[in-house]
Formats: structure tokens, sequence, C-alpha cells
């Protein structure tokens, strides 16, 4: 995860429950890309579209191995219309 450190990012809280903690959001100031992570629980990190919704776990998975590209892209624009089967359930 030392790619992840490469990245601008802006944290918020997003949520709270009393099983996961809180919700916390991240976002790129640089390249915009944008993540989530449970703080209680060990689930990992996850790719999100502007609404929020989990993208495919090929698109995190390429997204956490990247160093931030540190402008906006096209492609990321291409990956964030991917989003994950239980996002669109």
């Amino acid at each position: 995860m030392s790619n992840w450190k490469t990245h601008d990012f802006a944290v918020k809280m997003l949520a709270w429950s009393a099983p996961r903690g809180s919700t916390l959001g991240y976002r790129c100031r640089r390249c915009g890309r944008s993540f989530q992570q449970f703080s209680a629980v060990s689930r990992g990190i996850w790719a999100v579209d502007e609404a929020g919704r989990a993208l495919e776990s090929t698109v995190t998975d390429q997204w956490l191995s990247d160093k931030c590209p540190r402008l906006l892209s096209a492609k990321d624009e291409e990956d964030r219309k991917r989003l994950s089967k239980r996002a669109s359930a």
C-alpha cells in the first residue's frame, strides 16, 4: 500500500454504525480517485464513484496498485462506470 501514500487525500467521515465503526471516505485532491473504508472492520479499502457506489474489485485493485496519476484521467472516468454487482443490486 505504499502507493496509497502518493495521493493527497481529503478524508471525511460518511456514516457510523456499531458493528462497522465509521465509514471513511477518501478523495484525492489531485487525481479525483475516491475510496471508502470501515474503521472497525478489516474488509479493506474499495474504490467508489462520485455517488459512493462501490466499483468492481478489478478497479479497486488497479487504483490501489497505481501511484497517484496527479491528474484527472479519461480512463478513470470509464472505470467509474464499472459498478460492483453488489453496488448495483
